[in-house]
């Protein structure tokens, strides 16, 4: 699923991946405790670099919001470290001959937070709000556009078919952002968008205990958990830290256990004797982008040469450099060198300003207020356009107040971050049908021919094929610039070194993965949170 790193969307080790294995309870004492294994309990202190924007698992949008619904709500679908689809609430499933329709299993085990049962006719009515246009599920509302209401039906208390209009080639992964809500709770609630602000009941294996905005949201391990991987630790706590310094000394402080880290901080930290001793310091690539999306909605970005002008004033080489230190890659298109679909033949658009313009041209850029790197990218910008005789004004804003002006469609220019999904579909971010409310096309982007093609790898089963098409639509998004892709950024990570089990997914890293987290511990002795 796409999602912001306050942007917008978006997944799993044990000995087994991907294998659903129970393990036992440790044991209340022990004669003698191996300090190699896992142990049962403990606190882990988790940062937020900007606070959620709701626990509503239909309307999750950020990055943060995932990381904490992660552990409160259980999927229908996981992926695992491969960031391939195994079981989550269903335990297993299957597809109609024609691919039209699934049949779920759910695990008879599953329950809600509440001690209830987790019943099929719960995942309807989760589909239903999903579909619902109240909701503003923007999300994954388009993942469930075909749903064919009249054919989905609920066969027993464990069992559901869902049914679609046509085909669709990443549909079973799309089953991930389907978290399932207990109708009996929030059915009867007057504003459903704000219901999860007062009662949270999920599927997942830990409680809410309490949030205080802003500030901090703390969770606690369920004893009734149902899942077949129990996690280890008995407590997280999400301490929402905007300043990326602030965060930084609170790492080497051990007040909190773990952070992203910028450029700056890993090329000139990163490699000291005396901080490698406590801290474990991590770089990987994930599916990621940062862009500038122009809204075509706005004359002055309707002409796809105008945005391809733009796009050449911009030194991509210059921002791997200087602001992340060679720890990026240029981009050329919506999908990362990494993926099946990257096009080899696409080329990065070169660094050669227009010449000085003679006709007024000023418009508004947006960036998040707790992003300083998308403020440097923006004043970058800022100045190159500047010596074309072009008026970039910069407007900073916090997190929810630049995501509802971006989500509406309410701006010119913006720096954002995508997270991608495993599957290349870009139907929800790039088809005319998903302008703002109903999906995340939010520049209001239009081409017949690049519609056909995403309506074509939108239903193409054939891996080889697809391939053939995203290509083809890689090439042709390129020449258009809805967005100017600036760079793939290698996501830097600083853990303290007492937490042992973290494991990686290659393309989603350290989260949002099953197990992932959960499979995190802290030895007894180092349990520095447990102590405060």
């Amino acid at each position: 699923m796409r999602r912001f790193r306050a942007a917008l969307l978006l997944l799993l080790l044990l000995p087994c991946l991907g294998c659903r294995q129970e393990r036992a309870a440790a044991p209340a004492t022990a004669a003698a405790v191996d300090e190699n294994k896992p142990q049962d309990g403990g606190t882990i202190v988790r940062r937020l670099e900007t606070d959620v924007s709701t626990l509503n698992p239909i309307l999750l949008t950020t990055t943060y919001d995932h990381y904490v619904g992660f552990y409160l709500f259980e999927p229908l679908v996981q992926y695992n470290a491969s960031l391939d689809v195994i079981p989550g609430l269903a335990e297993k499933w299957e597809v109609s001959a024609d691919g039209k329709a699934y049949t779920f299993h759910i695990d008879p085990k599953a329950m809600f937070s509440d001690r209830t049962p987790v019943r099929a006719s719960d995942v309807l009515y989760s589909l239903k709000k999903i579909i619902d246009p109240a909701s503003e599920a923007v999300q994954i509302a388009g993942w469930f556009d075909q749903l064919d209401l009249k054919k989905t039906r609920v066969i027993d208390d464990h069992t559901i078919v869902i049914a679609f209009k046509e085909v669709l080639a990443p549909q079973l992964g799309w089953f991930y952002g389907l978290r399932v809500i207990p109708e009996h709770v929030y059915a009867s609630s007057k504003d459903f968008k704000t219901a999860f602000a007062s009662v949270v009941v999920g599927t997942g294996p830990y409680r809410l205990v309490r949030r205080i905005p802003g500030q901090e949201i703390v969770l606690e391990r369920r004893p009734d958990y149902w899942g077949p991987v129990k996690p280890y630790l008995q407590t997280i706590v999400f301490k929402v830290i905007v300043d990326n310094t602030t965060a930084w000394n609170a790492l080497k402080r051990g007040d909190i256990d773990e952070t992203q880290i910028k450029a700056d901080v890993w090329n000139n930290e990163s490699n000291r004797p005396e901080l490698k001793k406590y801290i474990d310091f991590r770089r990987f690539y994930t599916l990621n982008y940062n862009y500038l999306p122009w809204n075509e909605h706005d004359p002055l970005f309707a002409d796809k040469r105008v945005r391809r002008a733009l796009a050449q004033c911009i030194d991509l080489e210059s921002i791997v450099k200087n602001l992340y230190h060679g720890t990026a890659r240029a981009m050329n298109g919506p999908v990362t060198p990494d993926q099946w679909a990257y096009n080899p033949d696409v080329p990065v658009i070169q660094y050669n300003p227009a010449d000085k313009s003679h006709k007024p041209f000023r418009f508004e850029m947006l960036v998040p207020a707790e992003s300083n790197i998308s403020a440097q990218i923006a004043q970058l910008v800022q100045s190159e356009l500047k010596n074309i005789g072009v008026d970039m004004t910069i407007a900073s804003l916090d997190g929810n107040a630049f995501m509802g002006r971006v989500l509406g469609g309410n701006f010119q220019a913006a720096t954002l971050n995508w997270e991608l999904d495993p599957d290349p579909d870009p139907y929800n971010i790039f088809h005319s049908s998903q302008t703002p409310p109903h999906g995340y096309n939010f520049v209001f982007y239009s081409n017949p021919e690049a519609d056909k093609l995403i309506e074509a790898g939108h239903r193409e089963i054939d891996r080889s094929k697809r391939t053939a098409i995203y290509r083809q639509l890689h090439a042709l998004l390129a020449d258009d610039q809805p967005y100017t892709w600036v760079v793939n950024v290698s996501v830097k990570w600083a853990l303290n070194k007492h937490l042992r089990g973290v494991q990686e997914s290659k393309g989603w890293g350290l989260f949002n993965w099953y197990p992932g987290p959960l499979t995190w511990w802290i030895p007894r002795d180092q349990r520095t949170h447990d102590r405060r």
